[in-house]
């Protein structure tokens, strides 16, 4: 089977460094972006089977980017991984908006983390 190809966006760069070195290490093809809109240049030319992304970051956040990939055909399927809690409420409006799914931040294990992704395009 072939690996996903992923884009991760997110504006922390150390989280964007962990994700590349991660699923790089393991054979997936990784790009990166520290902005919504360099994201979606990336998405748009790399044509991704998953986008992981944060939520907020400044500029165009993680809301404005959904909506962009969700008009996209193909559309990658979207993951988000944020610190930002308010109680669920996001969460259940971003799954509703299409999102494939929503993890906190920090995230508790990579190795579930690929897991997710592999479920999301096998789906």
């Amino acid at each position: 089977m072939t690996k996903p190809r992923i884009v991760a966006i997110d504006d922390e760069a150390e989280f964007i460094d962990i994700l590349e070195n991660y699923f790089g290490l393991r054979g997936y093809e990784i790009d990166v972006a520290v902005r919504g809109a360099k994201g979606i240049e990336v998405v748009k030319e790399k044509n991704p089977d998953v986008v992981l992304m944060d939520l907020k970051m400044p500029g165009i956040d993680g809301d404005e980017v959904l909506k962009l990939l969700k008009s996209m055909s193909p559309s990658p399927k979207v993951i988000f991984i944020t610190a930002y809690d308010d109680g669920g409420k996001t969460k259940a409006r971003l799954l509703k908006m299409g999102a494939y799914a929503c993890l906190d931040k920090p995230i508790s294990s990579l190795r579930d983390l690929e897991e997710t992704i592999n479920k999301a395009v096998s789906n």
